[in-house]
């Protein structure tokens, strides 16, 4: 048997055949990754035109549209209740009724008065007009039927302090009184509210008070109906900003139908600021570089597809989404998924991320 030395001239042969395959065995990835290669597989999406906003988000809370407590004007027994706690009333009605004998009687008496003294006036008028009697005794008769006149108005309104009644449509509160206790100025009967529009008020920080107008959209939402949304408007934007914190106030109004809302209710508010059309592509899309932004369109040629590189000028960042200003177009297709895999004019194959989704 012959011993190949270590270093001799077969050992290198032998070194040189090894490397040869190994080069060989190498290479072959290599190539696939070259320009010769397939087309890359990417993901892509449309670039669509949506109607966007630069929505304002804070907290705010529900305040009743009108709310009054109601307490007697004079100090006088309660003789009568004609409503119940919660209870829906309309204007006018009467809701409860405080002692008033004394004043009926005495609206009675001067009614009764007021007849003599015109039935008085009307046959003095005749016997002036025959020179029957002096035009003196006429005016004096006609100032006491003025002046019972008078009197009967402050009766009525006496008697009118002593009824109390609901100045405006709306639902009650707790009634908080009973039939014979004695009511004062400070005593409340109850309150009222009306509540089928709310109030909305919150505050805003001061660099956002150019985003905001009178007329502008909200969207308010509760936790206690976290899957309902809330709508109304910018009522008000407050004409000062506190400079303690350096926010200012904005009212809005809110429509509630069916009650579910309450006042006092803390809510999150979206103000619908700056509505447009604009055309919008996934986020992912996007290939920042040096401060700029660049996206992957995919173009349709006689082999197939391929990619090229476009400049884009972004806005209003949302949802996962973003505002393209300029470089696109709509029905454009730009690469969301491989993005790092492709460089300017690569062939790809392309899957929507509509079909992906689906899967």
């Amino acid at each position: 048997m012959k011993i190949i030395p270590a270093f001799g001239p077969q050992s290198r042969i032998l070194g040189a055949a090894c490397a040869l395959l190994l080069a060989s065995a190498f290479s072959s990835p290599l190539r696939a990754q070259g320009p010769s290669a397939g087309p890359v597989p990417v993901r892509a999406a449309t670039v669509e035109l949506e109607q966007i906003s630069n929505p304002v988000e804070a907290l705010g809370t529900a305040r009743a549209w009108e709310f009054v407590s109601l307490r007697a004007g004079v100090t006088e027994h309660i003789s009568r209740i004609n409503f119940e706690s919660g209870q829906k009333v309309n204007a006018g009605d009467v809701l409860v009724e405080l002692s008033h004998g004394e004043e009926l009687a005495e609206l009675a008496g001067a009614r009764a008065t007021l007849a003599r003294f015109e039935r008085d006036e009307k046959r003095l008028r005749g016997l002036v007009g025959k020179n029957l009697t002096t035009r003196e005794q006429w005016e004096a008769v006609q100032t006491q039927v003025a002046e019972t006149r008078a009197l009967i108005d402050g009766l009525q309104a006496r008697i009118d302090d002593r009824i109390i009644r609901a100045p405006f449509d709306g639902q009650l509160g707790l009634r908080n009184i009973s039939v014979g206790s004695l009511a004062t100025p400070t005593t409340e009967i109850t309150t009222i509210q009306e509540i089928d529009r709310l109030k909305l008020d919150f505050t805003v920080p001061e660099r956002q008070l150019s985003a905001i107008s009178g007329g502008m959209k909200i969207e308010a939402r509760s936790q206690a109906h976290p899957k309902r949304v809330f709508n109304g408007e910018v009522m008000i934007v407050e004409a000062r900003v506190d400079p303690q914190t350096r926010a200012f106030t904005v009212r809005g109004r809110l429509d509630n139908p069916d009650g579910q809302l309450k006042p006092g209710m803390l809510l999150r508010v979206k103000i619908i600021s700056n509505p447009r059309e604009a055309l919008t592509i996934p986020e992912a899309a996007l290939v920042p570089l040096a401060g700029d932004q660049s996206v992957y369109v995919v173009k349709q040629t006689d082999g197939g597809n391929m990619v090229q590189r476009r400049d884009v000028e972004i806005g209003q960042r949302y949802q996962g989404k973003v505002e393209v200003l300029s470089g696109l177009s709509q029905g454009d297709q730009v690469v969301t998924r491989g993005t790092l895999h492709i460089r300017d004019g690569q062939a790809v194959s392309v899957s929507s991320e509509q079909g992906a989704a689906s899967q």
